[in-house]
């Protein structure tokens, strides 16, 4: 059975298109919360190289939130699909890169990135700084890769305090950083973004509550594609790291 398509354009004077007829963010939000299970995006938004309408990204957290997934194009036709591969390979370069300088990257919904900065570890308490030590000692810097919701980023004004609600194990991952390891979070939500935010990484530490959403062989995707392969699952249930 093929899968339900809904087609959305984004126009730059915030006009949105859905299946080729314009539609309200309201309709919009309506058709996006019907769409059936196996549901797929196709999304084009005009003149992409710019900054979009603000409707773009209300556009984008609608898909986030419903967890759909999308398929990119550059034609108002959708008759291409950007290659989601090389692209999500030529991104995440960019955010290793930012993650070493000690910036914690969340790559947002819509492929773009927010930048907070690690805190400064003589700030926090030493027995927490301690703790974090045993599990990822700070001799040798190492990549790690979180895999968890991100929606969050698409709010106002997101920061530490979201970042909290939606990710139990953030204060973690910000102490990650803060001793000096690379550290990014990203959702996961194709297999090609899956493998190329895994990449290079020493570390991968996964929400439970995403696991659903990861294709079955997900352990032999993400394994293959690190440096030094180490997984670990946050349970939500225990609020427990364990292993997979």
């Amino acid at each position: 059975m093929n899968p339900t398509i809904l087609k959305v354009s984004v126009l730059t004077d915030g006009t949105v298109l859905l299946n080729g007829d314009t539609v309200t963010l309201a309709a919009f939000s309506d058709a996006v919360r019907a769409a059936p299970q196996g549901a797929v995006v196709w999304y084009y938004r005009e003149n992409a190289a710019a900054d979009g309408p603000p409707i773009a990204m209300a556009v984008m957290k609608l898909v986030a939130d419903r967890r759909l997934p999308v398929r990119l194009s550059s034609k108002p036709d959708f008759s291409d699909a950007i290659a989601p591969a090389s692209a999500a390979a030529r991104a995440f370069a960019a955010i290793r890169q930012r993650a070493a300088q000690r910036q914690l990257v969340v790559v947002r919904p819509d492929g773009r990135t927010l930048v907070l900065s690690a805190l400064d570890k003589a700030s926090a308490p030493p027995e927490a700084i301690a703790a974090i030590e045993r599990l990822l000692p700070s001799s040798e810097l190492r990549n790690v890769a979180a895999v968890a919701d991100t929606s969050w980023t698409m709010s106002e004004r997101p920061g530490v305090q979201e970042a909290g609600k939606a990710i139990p194990f953030f204060g973690l991952l910000m102490g990650l950083a803060s001793i000096g390891h690379a550290v990014w979070i990203f959702s996961g939500n194709t297999s090609a973004i899956l493998t190329e935010g895994c990449r290079d990484a020493d570390l991968a530490i996964l929400d439970s509550s995403r696991l659903e959403a990861l294709p079955e062989d997900w352990q032999a995707q993400i394994t293959a594609a690190m440096r030094r392969p180490q997984l670990l699952v946050h349970d939500r249930a225990t609020q427990k790291l364990r292993k997979p």
